[in-house]
């Protein structure tokens, strides 16, 4: 016979009730087939462990060596079981979002929730990269993301697993300038007017280099990469002070003495959009959710138009 925890338990209660009558009612057994088990016990531990007499059950000091320890277990046990529900019912009132870290959409989607009353909690993870976001979404560590995709990079993909996508805004790509270079007063920009300037990009799992390399070949020219800058970084001092130039998305927030341009050949746009499990609790939000965005979407592009 292998010893189970039920079996600690089933020793624990008849030492708190000191019967086996009232161990048995308990634990919903029989009185006789308690007893049995408690047989088989004594013979695994090679000793008595209850005395009985017609005043009860007491345990012998075989029986209380066993008890201390099986006591023991037992309230680790029931700790161990307390945290996990603690977690899962943390969980099911916690909403875990993901997005790059430098989302301007973050405000907007917090005021969509605001007005779908609910009580779970938010809670924003901010990954690096597209990548890692994504990631984090098919494993289940997150339950809906808000994740970009630029149009020159071809068809959407999910990447696999039990994910799915809706769009619910489109917005343009414009340059980021110095607000005192030529570039920020000319009458009109072209691919062309650029090909003789810095460039600011950021390398890593997005391979965002690779991706501006690519945009600008079919111009005539290969971008000349002076600075690698994550998005949330320093892009508007080292733009200022530089004079480099960087895409940006056209609500995007700048500092003081940069601004934005279009380029009128630069047919480049960024659909924005919402990943979800598909058998996440959220999942049946994800409607009503992207109608919100979708009006915010537009109350900014009103507040931002000139």
């Amino acid at each position: 016979m292998d010893l189970q925890f039920r079996h600690l338990r089933q020793l624990c209660v008849v030492s708190e009730t000191g019967s086996l009558n009232k161990a048995a009612a308990v634990l919903g057994l029989p009185q006789p087939a308690l007893s049995r088990q408690i047989r088989r016990l004594e013979e695994l531990f090679g000793g008595t462990l209850f005395e009985r007499d017609p005043h009860g059950t007491r345990p012998t000091p075989l029986g209380s060596a066993v008890l201390e320890h099986a006591e023991s277990i037992i309230r680790s046990l029931d700790d161990y079981e307390e945290r996990v529900r603690d977690y899962r019912m943390l969980r099911r009132r916690t909403l875990r979002i993901g997005g790059a870290a430098c989302s301007v959409f973050y405000e907007p989607l917090l005021d969509a929730l605001q007005r779908m009353p609910s009580e779970e909690r938010v809670q924003i993870v901010t990954p690096h990269t597209t990548r890692e976001v994504m990631d984090l979404l098919r494993e289940g560590e997150i339950d809906i993301a808000l994740r970009d995709h630029h149009s020159v990079e071809g068809p959407l993909r999910s990447g696999g697993g039990p994910v799915a996508h809706i769009p619910w805004a489109e917005s343009p790509v414009l340059l980021a300038v110095a607000a005192g270079r030529p570039t920020a007063t000319a009458e009109r920009l072209t691919m062309a007017d650029l090909a003789s300037e810095d460039w600011i990009s950021c390398t890593g799992p997005d391979a965002c280099d690779e991706k501006l390399r690519r945009l600008c070949a079919p111009y005539g020219f290969a971008p000349r990469i002076t600075h690698d800058i994550v998005v949330s970084g320093p892009r508007c001092p080292v733009i200022r002070h530089q004079g480099c130039v960087a895409l940006t998305q056209a609500y995007r927030p700048l500092q003081p003495g940069v601004v934005r341009r279009p380029v009128v050949d630069l047919d480049m746009r960024v659909r924005h959009l919402v990943a979800y499990r598909t058998e996440s609790w959220i999942a049946a939000r994800i409607p009503k959710l992207v109608a919100l965005l979708s009006a915010a979407h537009r109350d900014l592009a009103r507040v931002e138009a000139p």
